[in-house]
């Protein structure tokens, strides 16, 4: 598996599970591996994240409602994880498509 930069993805170097040894060790899709004889699954999460202002043309700072722990039904800023082999600015482009619908014309940082 590679990444955008056509480099060996970082699971890719995970041969055994780590939980139990196991050789049948397996890619589960792009961002984990499973073992099928622990159910053991490794999630490739450097824990980079990004978090997003958006304004509307009145100024109005847009929030979501978590739907999950931690802190569920908390106010928070649209944004999430970014994904091994993935740019911040690509990270944000993705997660407010996935979280809200919505194309993001330009980033900025601030």
């Amino acid at each position: 598996m590679t990444n955008h930069l056509g480099s060996l993805h970082p699971l890719d170097h995970f041969k055994v599970c780590p939980a139990c040894g196991s050789i049948n060790w397996t890619i589960n899709n792009e961002k984990s591996k499973r073992c099928p004889d622990c159910g053991f699954v490794y999630y490739g999460n450097m824990s980079a994240a990004v978090a997003v202002f958006i304004r509307n043309e009145e100024g109005d700072l847009l929030v979501c409602r978590r739907k999950k722990a931690p802190a569920a039904g908390t106010l928070d800023l649209p944004g999430g994880f970014v994904d091994i082999g993935e740019t911040a600015e690509e990270a944000v482009i993705r997660e407010i498509n996935e979280e809200l619908g919505l194309q993001v014309i330009e980033t900025a940082y601030v």
